[in-house]
């Protein structure tokens, strides 16, 4: 629809505007307007001096309550003013000013704009107040109503920032900063030439004042002044230490940097970097701790946190040596500080920092590892160690660009306190310069041993040390292996035998034992003389499981590691190390760890070791002892679990022939080896050369500790190895003819265990029995036959006897073989026995199991006929008893019955 035409024409719309026309009709509004209120003469008498004080005072409060809520006429507020001024005179009465001031107040609220240039004079009546320090709060209640809270100063421009300043010297307080900031927001143009002023003086209020309402509206003038008008230049510094100093109280810290950061985005940003950097720097400032912290923290914040100002170009490398001057006065609020903002910095873009960066801040590390021993602070110690911890994982991605020495020296003061991981990242990056490249490289591998191995007790720790020791040795050995052991191994490791951390002793034991393995210099004793130690378990009595004292450790707890591992350890070296000394020169090696291998048993009996581990090395080491073998050059050798037999050219079971000897009972003598025998044809006593290229290896000590072992072993699964293993080693006569080896007493040994073996036995199997004892002792007798010529004649008739009380039980079997081969080997005692015997062998019942070597014994016996020569026929009928039931041929084999023929 189109609009109706105005009925008013362009004409009169112009006259309307110039006042030309006419005049137009009341609106409705003006129509409505209320009736003014009429302040009559009998009211204003009222008022008059002469009414006394206490009715002009009522009189002035019903005026005010007219007011607030009525429009007075014309000049009816001049009258009431005449009225009431001499109310406000310092002589009158509080009650009679406060009255009049209220009534002020309530007229400027109520007449509002008819007051026009009352305001002015209203607006003197409170500047010039007398006393001016009286009624503050009434006048400035009477000034805000004047100003509405400051957003109105209409006639009061020119005098208005005077005002404020005489103000803020009588009564700076939280209602009238809430004016200021209406003030400056509405009006700061008004207020440009004393905003320097106004800023100093709120901040020493700030500074000052304790009252919290009175620092929120203080901030807010500030943060007015910085929104709405122009910050002074000559103000910035006493803004700041302002802001730095309030920053510290935590309710205010939010606020603070806000405004900070309105400020550093204005033009004034690097002028206020600089004056915090000033700050940090001068001695002036070096005891005001929360002002140092203040200015860290909004530098810190600014340049690299999280809402740091893309606009301002300074880099840490301008500001970082004020942090390091802001320490020279140790003080823990100010370094916690530092540490958190540095920690932030290198967090964000450490990757990013270049070489002269982290030189300042590993500076301030430096200082700050320095405080840490003088400040004693936990809190601070502990943000320190993480400051440390956040570099080295910056490290270790390989995104550190300073300098690693002079960081991993900082770690390196303070090592004892660090955790594991970041001495382990320390040690590895010391192990990169022990190289033969870097000078002194062999005195710093001894200076790392030196304070991370021997003066620390972190067992992982420790056992790194080694491992770099090792990696050392097997890479340099060729060239500084006695180098590398005289300065280094031998006197960092000498007493690892006395060390009480067991996983250390283990590692370092098995490091001098590699060592050991291939150096054939003289510093091989040294290093044996340290494995002897710690093989010397006299060390660990207090360690070891006796045989009635408690359970070990590893039997109570089957995860834990025994305290002997280290024991174990060593002796298994010596096994390695004879193994591969017996093929390498010097021979003495080899002799000097056969020696210490015998030791070590004879130790154990001695102190009657019975722990599962000690029990373990013995097993071990008389399984080596077992497969030691000879040829017929006298040359030692060992077969290996691969079944491969291999002779020594250097090491010999004896170095005279044993053609030459009579027999045990005779000295063996010094006389030329075989012809072929790598060794010399002239005596070792005479020819000292031939010492060094031979070692005789005499079996007699190992045959002795066998011997012990057969006589005091508690272990079945040790004593049980021997006896398996002993017939192989009697096949080899020269091994144990060429050494005094007493083979009646081990014949005699061995007929006793039968009897008595089985009481001192402690660990046996379940359903262990004498039997078990005499399955094993008979292979090993039947072997000793072959050694008649070495028995005492009393020995070959106990061996028998021994033989025939087998007959009735399990073992019966291997009895009748071993019998069979006495017939054979010592006829002269079977002669005298051999009645006796048929008559029990009748007494075996025929079967299948028994028809073989009872037969081959019949057999046998039928070739020797000077041994049955004086039978008589109750023997011959024995016979006959014996080998009669083997002839049925649907019970026995081919083979038995064929026997019989």
């Amino acid at each position: 629809m189109n609009k109706q035409p105005s009925k008013e024409s362009l004409k009169d719309k112009v006259k309307g505007i110039f006042g030309l026309g006419s005049p137009r009709p009341p609106s409705k509004q003006t129509e409505s307007k209320p009736s003014e209120f009429i302040i009559t003469l009998d009211i204003l008498k009222e008022l008059h001096p002469d009414c006394g004080l206490s009715n002009r005072i009522r009189v002035a409060n019903h005026v005010s309550d007219l007011a607030k809520a009525k429009k007075f006429e014309e000049h009816a507020v001049e009258a009431v003013w005449k009225a009431v001024e001499d109310m406000l005179t310092p002589e009158q009465p509080p009650e009679a000013r406060h009255a009049v001031l209220l009534l002020l107040r309530a007229v400027i609220q109520g007449q509002g704009e008819r007051l026009g240039p009352m305001r002015a004079f209203f607006f003197k009546v409170i500047r010039d107040y007398q006393p001016s320090n009286e009624d503050l709060s009434d006048r400035l209640e009477v000034f805000k109503a004047l100003t509405e809270n400051g957003k109105d100063i209409t006639y009061l421009e020119e005098d208005i920032a005077g005002f404020v300043l005489l103000w803020m010297d009588i009564g700076l307080t939280a209602d009238f900063l809430h004016v200021l900031v209406n003030l400056v927001k509405f009006n700061s143009c008004y207020l440009d030439q004393n905003v320097s002023v106004m800023v100093q003086k709120i901040c020493l209020l700030c500074n000052r004042t304790t009252a919290s309402t009175d620092i929120e509206m203080a901030l807010q003038v500030l943060d007015a002044v910085v929104c709405y008008n122009c910050l002074p230049s000559d103000s910035l510094t006493v803004f700041i230490i302002t802001l730095c100093r309030t920053v510290n109280v935590k309710e205010f810290c939010e606020s603070c940097w806000k405004l900070m950061r309105k400020v550093l985005g204005t033009h004034l940003g690097h002028s206020a970097i600089y004056t915090m950097c000033r700050i940090m720097e001068e001695r002036a400032y070096m005891e005001d701790s929360p002002l140092l912290r203040g200015a860290v923290f909004f530098v810190g914040m600014a340049l690299w946190g999280a809402h740091r100002l893309p606009a301002l170009k300074n880099t840490p490398t301008l500001v970082l040596p004020s942090f390091y001057k802001a320490m020279w006065c140790a003080n823990e609020m100010v370094s916690y500080e530092i540490v958190l903002s540095i920690t932030r910095l290198i967090k964000k873009y450490g990757k990013e920092l270049q070489v002269v960066t982290w030189d300042i801040l590993l500076g301030i590390i430096e200082r700050l590892l320095q405080q840490i021993q003088s400040i004693g602070s936990a809190e601070l110690k502990s943000i320190v160690f993480e400051l440390l911890t956040t570099v080295e994982e910056l490290y270790e991605q390989n995104g550190f660009h300073g300098s690693s020495d002079k960081f991993f020296s900082l770690v390196e003061k303070c090592a004892d306190k660090r955790p594991d991981a970041s001495v382990l990242t320390l040690i590895s990056y010391r192990a990169q310069s022990i190289q033969p490249a870097k000078d002194g490289w062999i005195q710093s591998l001894h200076r790392l041993m030196e304070k991370f191995f021997r003066n620390e007790s972190r067992s992982v720790i420790r056992i790194k040390v080694l491992h770099i020791l090792s990696f050392v040795l097997s890479t340099n050995r060729q060239l500084y292996e006695e180098e590398l052991i005289e300065v280094v191994v031998v006197p960092q490791l000498s007493g690892i035998a006395e060390d009480r951390d067991l996983a250390v002793r283990r590692q370092a034991t098995q490091l001098l034992v590699d060592l050991a393995e291939s150096c054939s210099t003289h510093h091989f004793t040294s290093l044996l003389d340290i494995i002897q130690r710690v093989g010397d378990t006299h060390h660990f009595t207090s360690l070891l499981d006796i045989s009635e004292g408690p359970l070990e450790v590893s039997e109570r707890d089957p995860t834990a590691e025994s305290p002997m591992e280290d024991v174990r350890t060593a002796i298994r070296g010596l096994l390695e190390i004879l193994q591969s000394k017996l093929y390498s020169l010097p021979a003495s090696h080899a002799s000097r760890v056969y020696e210490l291998l015998i030791g070590h048993l004879q130790l154990h009996y001695k102190s009657k070791y019975s722990s599962a581990v000690a029990c373990s090395i013995r097993l071990q080491v008389f399984d080596f002892l077992l497969m030691m073998r000879t040829d017929s050059l006298h040359r030692l050798g060992f077969l290996s679990k691969d079944g491969v037999l291999r002779f020594s050219p250097y090491c010999h079971c004896d170095m005279g022939e044993p053609e030459k000897r009579g027999s045990e009972k005779k000295p063996a003598g010094s006389v030329s080896p075989p012809a072929g025998s790598p060794a010399p044809s002239s005596s070792t006593t005479t020819a000292p050369s031939s010492s060094i290229r031979t070692a005789c290896l005499p079996y007699s000590p190992a045959f002795n500790v066998l011997l012990q072992c057969l006589k005091m072993e508690t272990d079945w699964k040790v004593l049980k190895l021997v006896l398996d293993k002993m017939p192989w080693t009697l096949q080899y006569k020269v091994l144990l003819l060429s050494s005094p080896c007493s083979i009646d007493q081990l014949c005699s040994t061995l007929c006793s265990m039968v009897h008595t073996v089985t009481e001192r036995l402690k660990k046996t199997p379940d359903g262990f029995s004498r039997t078990d004892v005499q399955l094993a002792v008979v292979p090993v007798l039947t072997a000793i036959t072959s050694y008649h010529n070495y028995l005492e004649q009393a020995r070959q008739r106990e061996l028998v006897q021994c033989l025939e009380a087998g007959l009735i039980y399990r073992c019966a079997k291997q009895c009748v073989v071993a019998l069979t081969m006495c017939t054979v080997e010592m006829p002269d005692i079977m002669i005298k026995l051999l009645p006796a015997l048929i008559v029990k062998l009748t007494h075996i019942s025929a079967t299948v199991a028994m028809a073989s070597p009872m037969l081959e014994f019949l057999s046998t016996l039928v070739r020797l006929p000077h041994l049955y020569a004086y039978f008589v026929a109750e023997q011959y009928v024995s016979v006959f008893a014996i080998s009669l039931p083997y002839t049925n041929p649907s019970k026995f084999n081919q083979y038995i019955v064929s026997l019989q023929v």
